[in-house]
């Protein structure tokens, strides 16, 4: 007899573990959300340094690093779309 596997559970599992897919599916996120922005917004000072961090993580190979920085930029800016500021 063999086994179940929910596909769904192997495809969360999958991205958790690696790495590179989980910075992919952080920046389209981000992006979406950067998306929806005015250019006067994108170019404030705290947004603009934290892409420039998260550049610089990927590129120096702090992947780990990048996701954490792009997701709490993304809720970050989530937030103040629903306060309206």
């Amino acid at each position: 007899m063999g086994t179940v596997i929910s596909l769904s559970d192997w495809r969360r599992e999958r991205l958790e573990r690696d790495p590179a897919e989980r910075l992919e599916r952080a920046v389209e996120a981000l992006d979406h959300v950067l998306g929806t922005l005015s250019v006067r917004r994108l170019s404030q000072p705290d947004i603009e340094r934290e892409l420039l961090a998260i550049t610089g993580a990927v590129s120096i190979g702090l992947v780990d690093e990048a996701v954490d920085r792009a997701e709490r930029l993304r809720e970050r800016l989530l937030q103040r779309a629903r306060k309206g500021s």
